[in-house]
């Protein structure tokens, strides 16, 4: 089945939490609940607002990728969590919001664009300001042989560009990937960030035949960023990636040229956003942030691209969501021990 295939095929599972409307005490018991392998979650100040936040994880092969959104709150992992843990890291991208601590008895501070680098086995303490991140937990099996411990938890700022939207670009993926196809997107992502991380590539990466990839990732999440923008033309990507015309142009050649992509990615972006389950916004609103001029203009190119209209496409998903079931707490523990 090609890439613009419809069909309401089970996904892969996934694990979906949300404290939203409860009470805060038990918003904070649920929420405590499930980060409690990995942290101890407090309030900043004895007098703050009790933490909360909204989960939903995937499991991808060996990899468990996630979104979080976290209420401002003190993460702690003692001695205790790190030595009952998995040798595991996380590359996690902060949307928005900040964190500033000390993890392995390292100072560290992270705001929206940044990602970091961290180990599972590394203690932390820090805080927490309202973030939205995406993170992807990648066993140290699958980074075998690279110098893990000698590599800082931030990104210079070439890497964190194209780390952050590959990071983007696959999270925006998994609500419509087919488990048969979850080992190869490992493949893809590890493969990328093994390349990032070997100091004798960092030329190839950077400057090699591998960085078409990567551009092509991080023209992907500047149109994505953009997509409701009017002047969102091939001058303006162009200059927000900082290449020549020649080489937008060759870049996009293969994809029918620049603006034939544009309005390819902002049918897939609805797709992708119609099967999230952490997606709630209405069609109208959606057809506004991505870009068409209405929510009829939307509804006949989306049904003309994928051969059904967004709302029986956005309903078809529930129920096979429903039926392929979700995870509970358990599985998501579960999942990030076999992440070795």
């Amino acid at each position: 089945m090609g890439a613009d295939d419809t069909t309401a095929e089970p996904g892969l599972p996934y694990f979906c939490l949300t404290t939203s409307g409860l009470p805060p005490g038990e918003a904070f018991e649920r929420w405590r609940t499930l980060l409690a392998p990995m942290y101890e979650v407090s309030p900043t100040t004895r007098s703050a607002v009790l933490p909360f936040g909204t989960n939903i994880a995937y499991p991808i092969d060996d990899l468990v990728a996630h979104r979080t959104l976290l209420s401002t709150q003190r993460l702690q992992r003692d001695r205790r969590r790190v030595d009952a843990g998995s040798d595991q890291y996380t590359v996690q991208l902060y949307r928005s919001g900040r964190f500033q601590g000390t993890v392995a008895g390292k100072a560290i501070a992270a705001s929206a664009g940044t990602v970091t680098f961290i180990g599972r086995r590394h203690l932390l303490d820090g805080m927490l300001d309202r973030a939205d991140t995406t993170g992807i937990v990648v066993p140290c099996a699958r980074l075998h042989g690279l110098p893990l411990e000698d590599h800082e938890m931030l990104f210079d700022a070439a890497r964190n560009r194209l780390l952050s939207a590959r990071i983007l670009d696959l999270y925006r993926r998994l609500p419509t990937t087919r488990l048969d196809d979850a080992p190869a997107l490992a493949v893809e992502f590890v493969g990328f960030l093994r390349r990032l991380l070997d100091p004798s590539r960092a030329k190839d990466v950077l400057e090699g035949r591998d960085l078409d990839g990567g551009l092509m990732a991080l023209a992907r999440m500047i149109v994505q960023e953009n997509l409701s923008r009017s002047d969102l033309s091939p001058a303006f990507i162009g200059g927000q990636m900082r290449v020549s015309r020649a080489t937008l142009y060759r870049l996009f050649e293969p994809e029918g040229g620049v603006m034939h992509f544009v309005q390819g990615e902002r049918l897939k972006a609805m797709r992708d956003a119609l099967a999230d389950p952490m997606e709630t916004r209405t069609l109208a609103r959606l057809a506004e942030v991505f870009g068409f001029s209405s929510a009829s203009q939307l509804s006949r190119s989306f049904r003309n691209r994928f051969g059904a209209p967004p709302q029986a496409w956005r309903g078809e998903r529930r129920v096979v969501q429903q039926t392929s079931g979700q995870g509970t707490v358990q599985h998501v523990w579960k999942w990030l021990r076999e992440t070795r």
